[in-house]
């Protein structure tokens, strides 16, 4: 039984002089309420009520119980009172990860706009595109990208992510454009190790699918380098289309194999499971969920 239960009826008691008066204050029977009172005495070992046909009155010891219970029970209201004001209104410090390229171009906006709505907020930023331990580690929040591990983790989608096969103008008008996917085995194939594939590269039509195996002198662990990279004219790559949307429209780069369909990748939430998910975690995974452009992240 719960022993704050406990308090609360022999209190009741106490105050209303009969089992029934208290049972009537807690919405209770009388049964229960003499059953919760005696096991409180022998949780104390002692007797807390002279008990006779017509009345029911504290012992010496259950008067110097009294206060003390009272104020127990006091507090523990108290502070679930304050605990539902918490929950209620985000406050403290929140622990977030994500992708170095993604955070860089796209996070500081949100986390400007999320920080604005909610003032009693902190954001401690880890950018890291390294597998972190959000239990270990005592992250909150990560935002990842691609297909996520089986885990005990909660995931919430966040947006699309395309995943786009990209070269410069210089580049294709010193290489060919490629116009099947085996065209690739000729070019320089720029590959970036975030994938969990590379360097391998499937693309589907029609419901043929076709492997291969990039090849090139360029492996990195970065979408901006990769960027970078394909800008320089230095060969052919995979990127997301969040990191390259603006030099598409601007014609600096040209997608390639258009009519393939490459693997695509979701933008994840992940945090660990709660039954009670805090409030500072719940306002920020609602927050970057409604506000994600998805125009960014997918033609």
């Amino acid at each position: 039984m719960d022993r704050i239960d406990l308090m609360k009826a022999y209190l009741a008691v106490a105050d209303c002089g009969s089992f029934t008066g208290a049972a009537t204050r807690l919405g209770s029977t009388p049964q229960l309420i003499s059953k919760y009172v005696r096991a409180l005495e022998d949780e104390m070992g002692a007797q807390l009520f002279h008990r006779t046909t017509r009345k029911v009155s504290p012992t010496e010891t259950g008067q110097a119980f009294y206060n003390r219970a009272l104020q127990l029970v006091e507090d523990f209201e108290a502070l679930k009172t304050d605990l539902s004001n918490h929950r209620a209104k985000p406050s403290g410090t929140l622990r977030l990860t994500a992708p170095s390229d993604f955070g860089v171009n796209h996070l500081a906006d949100l986390i400007t706009e999320f920080l604005a709505a909610y003032p009693d907020m902190e954001i401690d930023l880890t950018l890291s595109n390294r597998y972190i331990d959000l239990l270990d580690e005592g992250i909150d929040v990560a935002i990842r990208i691609g297909e996520l591990p089986d885990s005990s983790l909660v995931a919430r989608k966040l947006a699309p992510s395309v995943i786009m096969l990209c070269a410069s103008p210089e580049y294709l008008a010193r290489a060919g454009t490629p116009v099947h996917p085996q065209d690739l085995q000729n070019h320089r194939c720029i590959i970036d190790t975030n994938f969990r594939t590379a360097p391998m590269w499937r693309f589907a039509r029609d419901g043929e699918t076709h492997r291969l195996r990039a090849n090139g002198p360029l492996r990195v662990n970065s979408a901006t380098i990769t960027r970078s990279l394909l800008l320089g004219g230095q060969g052919v790559g995979l990127i997301p289309y969040f990191q390259v949307r603006e030099d598409l429209q601007a014609g600096r780069l040209i997608a390639l194999l258009s009519d393939y369909s490459l693997f695509n990748a979701n933008i994840y939430a992940v945090y660990p499971p709660n039954r009670h998910l805090s409030a500072k975690t719940r306002a920020f995974v609602d927050f970057i969920a409604a506000r994600l452009d998805r125009s960014i992240t997918a033609p």
